[in-house]
């Protein structure tokens, strides 16, 4: 049987009691990322997150004889792997992470992860060998006013494309970063639930919007159907009063909320009759606006006076 070290023993110990401590369990990759850089990414996330550095061998044994059901993760595994406890949840987790990461430039190699845009304007630099550079890889630059400058905005490398050594160094160059550097979720396990990468990345502004537009359906379809709730009450004792209201305006029950407006009513049907029974147009309204029966008298010739006859008959009508 190979000889294991003491050392490597005690390193599984911790990871596994590391992993039965937290809530949350992941794994990230920290490949590429220098140390200084590393080092402010835990600072940043102490409070939220404990990140330890070892072994892939090492990580895939503790996930093993974990008490936890956290054994999917060691399929996650890749250089530069390391583990993540966290008592955030796997979402919030993950958007940490993709907060944490910063701009960095390009390396040969680098894979473009959306399309690399040179934009048109001075670049900053005098005439020089840089000129030819940009030229004979593709950007229309030209020297103007003692300084080199970029005629039009130029795709220089699309997304998806490997960075050459070349393109990297003009990137350098013209301090462009369209890299990020962060740790990368690489899986993360909740109460024995393994979660992948892809799932994790959640359109916030999206979701806001759905749960709101749902809020509000739920809330209309409640006002409709008389459900009494918290948020339903309000505007359900408004919609009862407005009712409530009209129904003893057209039954003509006199209270202090219809007095003013069953006395108005009254005083419009009283100068309807007797209009009728003159034959005098109707009073304008207080404003000292025409009314509408006077702006149509002044656009038609006056039509002779009501008979008696046909008073009566308007009156019979107004009270059926």
């Amino acid at each position: 049987m190979a000889h294991v070290s003491a050392s490597k023993k005690e390193e599984v110990k911790t990871l596994i009691s590391l992993i039965d401590s937290y809530p949350v369990v992941g794994v990230v990759d920290i490949e590429g990322i220098k140390a200084r850089q590393l080092q402010k990414i835990r600072h940043d996330l102490r409070e939220k997150a404990h990140i330890r550095a070892s072994k892939n061998t090492l990580l895939a044994i503790a996930l093993k004889k974990s008490e936890k059901n956290v054994k999917e993760l060691a399929s996650s595994l890749e250089n530069g792997a390391s583990l993540i406890c966290s008592n955030t949840d796997p979402f919030q987790l993950n958007m940490l992470l993709e907060k944490g990461k910063t701009p960095a430039l390009a390396r040969p190699g680098d894979i473009a992860p959306e399309d690399i845009v040179i934009s048109a304007g001075d670049t900053g630099f005098p005439p020089g060998p840089l000129v030819g550079e940009l030229q004979r890889a593709g950007v229309p630059a030209r020297i103007e006013k003692g300084a080199i400058i970029v005629q039009k905005d130029c795709t220089f490398v699309k997304a998806g494309e490997t960075i050459s050594e070349k393109q990297a160094e003009i990137l350098r160059k013209l301090a462009i970063e369209p890299m990020t550097v962060g740790l990368k979720l690489l899986g993360v396990c909740e109460n024995d639930m393994f979660f992948e990468p892809s799932v994790l990345h959640v359109d916030i502004d999206d979701y806001q919007a759905r749960i709101g537009k749902a809020f509000q359906d739920a809330f209309n379809l409640g006002v409709e159907a008389c459900i009494m709730i918290t948020e339903t009450i309000t505007p359900l004792l408004q919609k009862a009063v407005r009712y409530s209201q009209s129904l003893a305006l057209e039954a003509g029950i006199i209270s202090k909320g219809t007095l003013p407006r069953l006395i108005a009513k009254a005083n419009a049907h009283a100068q309807i009759i007797n209009s009728l029974v003159t034959g005098e147009p109707i009073a304008a309204p207080s404003t000292g606006e025409p009314s509408p029966k006077e702006e149509a008298s002044r656009e038609q010739p006056e039509e002779e006076e009501s008979t008696e006859e046909e008073a009566l008959d308007g009156l019979g009508s107004l009270f059926g």
